[in-house]
């Protein structure tokens, strides 16, 4: 089934498209060639740069930003473990050019503090990031 977007979705769901087109894109990043994390984290940036506006467009609300999360630990655990490192600078990134907001992020945390502690590996590497989101929000109320 062809969707509005163009996405070929067969009657999957807009959090189902949003999760396969992260890890589509991640793994082109992963794909591209790269002898460092550094450059690995660049070629990331640039993939989410092209890509941006079209993850953007399956992300119409806050459940499918936590899907993306949830896709990047995955990858992060499974298929692409390089990316393990990088976890906290690409969700950082994803917020800084929008893709994702801080309420997301926020509620993946919140989420993410009930599981066990193997489970909260990704947690722990964005505590500071975290940390830096709550502040703001405190400050904005």
């Amino acid at each position: 089934m062809l969707t509005a977007n163009g996405w070929l979705s067969y009657n999957k769901t807009s959090v189902d498209c949003a999760g396969a087109l992260f890890y589509s894109m991640m793994k082109l990043a992963i794909e591209t060639p790269h002898s460092s994390t550094s450059e690995l984290f660049e070629n990331a940036t640039s993939v989410i740069g092209t890509w941006k506006r079209v993850l953007k467009s399956y992300l119409p609300s806050i459940d499918e930003e936590i899907e993306v999360i949830l896709k990047f630990e995955e990858m992060c655990l499974e298929s692409a473990r390089e990316f393990s490192s990088l976890f906290a600078k690409v969700l950082h990134h994803l917020y800084d050019v929008e893709i994702l907001q801080e309420e997301a992020i926020l509620n993946w945390a919140a989420e993410k503090e009930g599981a066990d502690e193997p489970d909260k590996v990704f947690l722990k590497q964005s505590e500071i990031f975290i940390k830096w989101l709550n502040e703001a929000s405190e400050e904005e109320d």
